[in-house]
């Protein structure tokens, strides 16, 4: 309006918070991650207990490769992700069931922090009278059991 100008300015937020599943470990911790990093944020990553094998070996890579100043890799159980959810963090990146999701923005929302919730659920499908039942069936057990651990 007027004589003003907009702008865009790139700002990175802070510390991301990203709490990741157990059925999808790799990804679900390390894509948001890589996404922190290049906006310029740092990162403290809560990869699933639940994945034992895959927590060790994120936090291991974190040991040898990461400015652990700047990008951390915490592990416990549900104390520690009460206890990251309710820091002065600048963002949350959580993926997880809807009710602990529930739990995460309720914590977010009492620190004003603006959180990203990536929430499971039961893999629905519609199959009406025009599907080809036999390839309908494969279909969905396939997705069914992609993502099963």
């Amino acid at each position: 309006m007027g004589p003003a100008k907009s702008k865009i300015v790139h700002e990175p937020l802070g510390v991301v918070g990203i709490m990741g599943s157990w059925n999808f470990p790799v990804y679900t911790n390390l894509s948001p991650l890589i996404s922190a990093i290049a906006a310029g944020n740092c990162a403290v990553i809560k990869p699933s207990e639940i994945a034992p094998n895959t927590l060790r070996k994120i936090k291991a890579l974190f040991a040898r490769n990461m400015d652990t100043s700047s990008y951390v890799c915490i592990e416990g159980a549900v104390e520690v992700a009460k206890a990251l959810s309710n820091s002065k963090l600048d963002s949350i990146c959580f993926t997880g069931s809807s009710e602990k999701g529930k739990l995460v923005a309720m914590a977010a929302g009492l620190n004003l922090v603006p959180c990203v919730l990536e929430l499971g659920g039961k893999s629905p499908a519609i199959v009406d009278e025009s599907a080809n039942l036999e390839l309908a069936a494969r279909k969905i057990v396939a997705g069914k059991f992609l993502n099963a651990g």
